[in-house]
């Protein structure tokens, strides 16, 4: 019954989120349908962070493509030491919701101790290249997840109305239901299948180089960058495009302080009629939780619509991503031997 209570709760706050509105899951038709019923199977619960992203459905399933692969499918690295990694990043990057429920659903894995002692991707020693692009994988997907969250989602996944003395059990619970999903182990790459025929076979860029450890996640993030570029080249300028590209090449990804005056310097050089969106666009890539309504109504008076917005932020939520992830995790050669991939 709990789970059931859960299930319906979590589909509910899809009321809660902001600036755009997501597909209600009783009234979702064609392939946002078809997503939402992979990911209240495989996940547990229909989870926000994808669900939001519907107005444009290509973002929504690349989302999901990349979560499901890197955190939920078995692979060399356990699920708890995953778990560990999503908490650790979505913490570093001030995302509040996205802790609660990872750190709530690592603390309900057999085993999973604190998640201290997880192994860190950076790390070039400890590691097998298969098991650095696995948990690397996990590391970009939450660097994007959290953006996209911190812009859509409130601080909480429970409902503001919850009394504060059931939010620590309704927490529990909600990790519990994600983490004793049951049923045989997921099967590699099936969610490859939403995405569209020229996301599959990619060649992997440089920037995912890190991955060819394990040349099934390089595929996979191959394929979801594909999809999140051809999304965000359709809505964002080359001229916005490119100024996010080279600020994050010369400043990096680090929050760049609690006010929005620095981001007026590098947008003063874009057209008048792309500012809104270059704001908005290195908002979300630096100091996502500084989005707020009057940026996403320039952007309303700018011409875009709930779909617009979701591509332009994953866009620059995922460039963000693959920026830090390249940084971060130790890259590998192109041929070089993976040792302890699977096959």
């Amino acid at each position: 019954m709990l789970p059931t209570i859960l299930r319906a709760a979590v589909r509910r706050s899809l009321n809660d989120v902001r600036h755009v509105r997501p597909a209600p899951p009783g009234r979702a038709r064609g392939e946002v349908a078809e997503l939402y019923g992979r990911v209240e199977r495989d996940f547990g619960v229909l989870a926000p962070p994808v669900a939001m992203l519907s107005p444009a459905p290509e973002c929504a399933a690349a989302t999901w493509t990349a979560l499901r692969e890197s955190l939920l499918v078995p692979g060399r690295t356990r699920r708890a030491d995953r778990e560990a990694v999503a908490t650790a990043v979505s913490r570093s990057n001030t995302c509040p919701y996205c802790v609660e429920v990872h750190g709530a659903t690592l603390g309900s894995l057999d085993g999973a101790g604190s998640g201290a002692d997880a192994p860190d991707p950076r790390s070039r020693g400890s590691l097998t290249p298969a098991e650095r692009a696995e948990l690397g994988a996990v590391e970009l997907t939450f660097q994007h997840i959290n953006r996209l969250v911190n812009v859509f989602l409130p601080d909480s996944p429970l409902p503001e109305f919850a009394p504060e003395a059931l939010r620590g059990p309704l927490r529990r619970a909600t990790g519990a239901v994600i983490a004793a999903r049951t049923g045989p182990p997921l099967s590699p790459d099936t969610s490859l299948e939403l995405l569209p025929r020229g996301a599959r076979n990619v060649t992997v860029p440089d920037d995912l180089s890190w991955a060819l450890g394990e040349p099934r996640i390089a595929d996979v993030l191959a394929g979801v960058a594909v999809v999140v570029d051809e999304a965000g080249s359709g809505v964002l300028p080359d001229t916005v495009r490119a100024l996010v590209q080279g600020h994050l090449a010369t400043h990096g990804t680090a929050p760049a302080g609690l006010g929005r005056a620095w981001v007026e310097e590098p947008v003063a050089v874009l057209p008048p009629s792309d500012r809104p969106l270059g704001r908005l666009a290195l908002l979300t890539a630096r100091s996502s939780f500084q989005v707020g309504e009057d940026t996403v109504a320039q952007c309303r008076r700018a011409g875009l619509d709930d779909a617009d917005l979701v591509r332009a932020v994953s866009w620059a939520a995922m460039t963000a991503a693959r920026h830090v992830t390249a940084h971060n995790v130790p890259s590998v050669r192109r041929n070089e031997p993976n040792r302890g991939s699977q096959t």
